[in-house]
């Protein structure tokens, strides 16, 4: 008996004594993760896991997970782990690390090439922390930024994010992370054509570099702006160079990819046949595996194998699919120039909801103020006329701050177009639908029923809870019909709002009249501005 009872405590000491090693654990992987990540991540992965940790260790956990497996080139995960991370700096209003979370949930939408996801996550960890200290992570959202708009082809945006990162990396000495933010300028302007800039930038950076991986990385670059060029021999000669040096990521299947193209422009076709599938063999993004299949098709059938460059082709046009669903995303420039203008107008609105909040009292001071006056001057009729013109003067200002309300609404939504109509004028049709769908969707809050119908509330005198309440039967969607018919929205917009046809809109209106008991869709707007825009 005394055995087991030995045996029982010494167990719940271990027990005690492991928990409160963990702290430290979680600091030395913290320390360990830029100069040792190999042992970062086995301290990590060493780690219990459940109930074991506290709150605020598995925060951490979560944290230096994604950071460590980011700096291995890992795939980074589980959701999870980060998701619980953000969830609890968020409860804490812990910025710095917050910021961090937000980060490196971005960068695992980025390498899933879900670039709206990712811009917007970047954007939330940058508002957090723009006017810290904090170079490192700030230069490399800026680089991630500069990524995605080089990935959408607007270099001019990507190299000002790059030029950013720069910036930031200097403060902080982060030598490396300076020259591969210049090679990335340095690829932008290769990829509009101007190769003289291009080759520029890599020659000087080849001139002072040693660091062996990126010493590749040049010679890599050189061999693919010169095949740009098509320059073939100066290609070649520095794409075998690049092949001698260490690679990191992507690097070595672009090396081969490239010279696999350029072998089948050369018409050796077992050459671009072995470097196509030298290429796949090593990490690979879906724009150069596309290619490589490209490549691989075109010499199986120059070369009579009808069959296999079938099975190419369906590889290839799968590849298509995902590049064109990557294409299709909305720009990251839009995103953050809506993000922006939405910080903007938050503080316009704040302003005229609580107009909208003070409204109420200012009239019933009003009205006691007038009959007051109306008791105690009973037998002035001339002061009686004098202070009716003023509650008259008094209630149309009232209405011109209402007014206001709705005007500043629809000037915000203006606005936010304005700041994009560079883009608007050059977008295709069906471009120029997603980013006023985008507009409308993130000036009125669609998505978000809570946020909706407070500004709806605010800007039509409760409209949303007078609906509900005097018409239950009214689903949300049609109520947001109602509130867009007294914003002026044209049935097009309308249709945008509400993903919908134009007959699916006219059956809609249909069944709001039925509901409400009217007669037809005339009574049915006649009777929303005359309750809420004229009470």
């Amino acid at each position: 008996m005394q055995i087991k009872s030995f045996l029982y405590y010494l167990l719940i000491l271990l027990f005690l004594s492991g928990c409160s090693l963990l702290p430290n654990q979680l600091q030395t992987a913290e320390q360990l993760i830029e100069t040792d990540p190999d042992s970062a991540f086995n301290i990590l992965n060493s780690l219990p896991q459940g109930h074991t940790l506290t709150s605020s260790e598995r925060a951490l956990y979560g944290l230096l997970l994604f950071q460590v497996q980011d700096k291995k080139i890992m795939d980074l995960g589980p959701d999870s782990a980060i998701n619980f991370s953000i969830n609890y700096y968020k409860e804490k209003s812990d910025k710095e690390h917050l910021a961090k979370a937000y980060f490196y949930k971005a960068r695992k939408y980025k390498y899933a090439q879900q670039f709206e996801n990712a811009t917007k996550y970047y954007l939330n960890s940058l508002d957090l922390i723009k006017d810290g200290k904090n170079f490192e992570v700030l230069g490399k959202i800026n680089s991630d930024l500069g990524d995605i708009a080089s990935i959408q082809k607007d270099y001019q945006m990507a190299r000002e994010k790059y030029n950013l990162a720069i910036n930031y990396f200097k403060k902080v000495n982060k030598i490396d992370y300076v020259v591969y933010r210049t090679i990335d300028i340095g690829r932008t302007y290769r990829n509009e054509g101007n190769f003289n800039a291009a080759n520029e930038i890599f020659k000087n950076s080849l001139k002072t570099e040693k660091d062996s991986v990126l010493l590749g990385i040049i010679l890599q670059e050189l061999g693919v702006s010169f095949w740009y060029a098509r320059n073939i021999d100066s290609s070649l000669v520095y794409l075998y160079k690049s092949l001698l040096y260490p690679y990191k990521g992507n690097d070595f299947s672009i090396r081969c990819f490239t010279l696999a193209d350029l072998y089948f422009t050369k018409e050796d076709y077992d050459s671009a046949t072995f470097y196509a599938n030298k290429a796949l063999r090593y990490p690979i993004g879906i724009f150069t595996k596309k290619e490589c299949y490209r490549v691989l098709a075109n010499t199986s059938y120059l070369k009579g194998d009808y069959k296999q460059m079938a099975d190419y082709m369906t590889m290839f046009q799968v590849y298509s699919d995902s590049v064109g669903r990557v294409k299709d995303q909305t720009k990251a420039t839009v995103i953050e120039d809506i993000y922006q203008s939405s910080e903007k107008v938050s503080k316009t609105r704040h302003w005229l909801m609580l107009v909208g909040s003070i409204l109420p009292f200012v009239i019933a001071i009003t009205l006691l103020i007038y009959f007051r006056l109306k008791k105690k001057n009973k037998g002035n009729e001339e002061k009686l006329e004098q202070q009716e013109e003023k509650i008259v003067q008094v209630t149309q200002e009232l209405h011109q701050k209402h007014d206001l309300l709705k005007a500043s609404l629809l000037q915000k939504i203006e606005d936010t177009r304005s700041l994009q109509m560079n883009k608007y004028k050059k977008a295709s049709v069906p471009e120029r639908e997603i980013m006023d769908k985008v507009i409308y969707h993130t000036c009125l809050h669609i998505n978000n029923w809570k946020e909706f119908s407070g500004l709806m509330n605010y800007t039509f005198n409760n409209i949303v809870d007078f609906l509900e309440k005097k018409f239950p039967g009214l689903s949300k969607r049609e109520i947001i019909y109602c509130c867009l018919t007294l914003l002026d929205f044209s049935t097009y917009d309308m249709t945008l709002v509400l993903e919908c046809q134009t007959v699916s809109l006219y059956k809609l209106r249909q069944r709001i009249v039925q509901k409400m008991g009217m007669e037809n869709t005339k009574e049915l707007d006649n009777y929303l501005k005359e309750n809420f825009l004229k009470k």
